[in-house]
């Protein structure tokens, strides 16, 4: 496996397990949990064609991931508490996977692959 497809899946599967804490355990919207825990779901989606090195996959996982800066950014100005907490740290965390996976979509174009 090539670093930077350890580096994008790693950041994927990080990010994921951040939404999926922040959602169902850390600081749900209701005490009993709510309906965007799923939104850890779409950003695990892409990590098979990640883990091929497919162009294209990387290509079209760098605007899934564009959607979860917003929220971050939306919500760190919204919200207090632990709740900001989390949304900076999705701000944090997806401005990495941004970064990786424009990182990786240059080096399989420089690669040819």
């Amino acid at each position: 496996m090539r670093p930077h497809q350890l580096l994008s899946s790693g950041g994927l599967i990080v990010l994921s397990l951040w939404c999926l804490i922040w959602e169902g355990y850390a600081a749900p919207l209701t005490p009993e949990g709510s309906w965007l825990i799923l939104k850890s779901v779409p950003i695990v989606l892409p990590l098979l064609g990640i883990l091929r090195n497919d162009l294209r996959t990387h290509q079209y996982t760098v605007l899934i991931v564009f959607p979860y800066f917003i929220e971050g950014v939306v919500r760190t100005y919204a919200e207090t508490g632990i709740y900001r907490f989390m949304a900076a740290g999705e701000i944090i965390l997806s401005l990495l996977v941004f970064t990786v996976l424009l990182n990786s979509v240059r080096t399989i174009r420089v690669q040819g692959q």
